[in-house]
């Protein structure tokens, strides 16, 4: 079998497997629409990602801050007794 039959069964293949989960990518319009569809859910994937970071973020920075204040608290109480 040579490189260029190869291919050709590879490609076969691939789009059978492609159609058979519904995706068409017969046509450049189909290959297009689908290559759309991948951003989109890759640009959807990192908007979440970065979500989830932020969220993250402020919940170790609302800890920081509350031991930071239960700190600064006990300070100034312990310096109101002496």
């Amino acid at each position: 079998m040579t490189e260029d039959e190869l291919i050709k069964v590879v490609r076969t293949a691939v789009r059978e497997e492609f159609s058979a989960a519904g995706m068409r990518v017969d046509e450049p319009k189909d290959q297009d629409a689908a290559r759309r569809d991948f951003m989109f859910l890759r640009a959807f994937r990192l908007g979440i990602h970065s979500l989830a970071a932020k969220i993250g973020m402020a919940v170790i920075i609302a800890f920081g801050s509350g031991i930071m204040w239960v700190l600064v608290a006990g300070i100034n109480a312990w310096k109101a007794k002496s």
